[in-house]
């Protein structure tokens, strides 16, 4: 498989969904559920408190792992889905806040005008947050077959 065709198959994917699983870990591991946004470069935005304790984890040490499924998946249905790895930073300059929020908020609508980017500068709970992946693996039968995956490394 080549990995332009890998790169639009996850990139498709990870259009398609909104909601993941992260893990964080510090003396010990810890997950949880957010939505998410995803650009162009495969970035993945996320709104977050760093007073959460994945936010901790997150502040000391930035490396995470995440998985995008579909829960409804029954046991004998074709899988898809993604499992990564990468890096998780807060976004501070207000122009990377704005353009960031525009993404999360397109895959997340509904809230603009909660979230809103002078409540991310404002509120000490709620800030921005991008996941640069290093490796994505992802599982589609129908794409690749039961016993297939694509590997990406970014």
């Amino acid at each position: 498989m080549n990995n332009q065709k890998i790169r639009q198959d996850i990139f498709k994917f990870l259009k398609s969904h909104g909601i993941m699983t992260l893990a964080a870990y510090s003396k010990e591991p810890w997950v949880c559920t957010v939505y998410y946004g995803v650009d162009d470069q495969m970035n993945l935005y996320i709104v977050t408190n760093p007073n959460s304790k994945h936010g901790k984890y997150i502040a000391n040490y930035p490396n995470v792992a995440f998985a995008i499924f579909d829960s409804h998946t029954k046991v004998t249905d074709q899988k898809e889905g993604l499992q990564g790895q990468g890096i998780c930073t807060m976004i501070e300059k207000q122009e990377e806040v704005v353009r960031a929020l525009k993404i999360w908020h397109q895959a997340n609508p509904g809230i603009e005008s909660r979230i809103t980017p002078e409540a991310v500068k404002k509120w000490p709970d709620t800030k921005l947050y991008k996941i640069r992946p290093t490796q994505i693996k992802f599982y589609n039968d129908k794409l690749y077959g039961k016993k297939e995956y694509a590997l990406l490394d970014l």
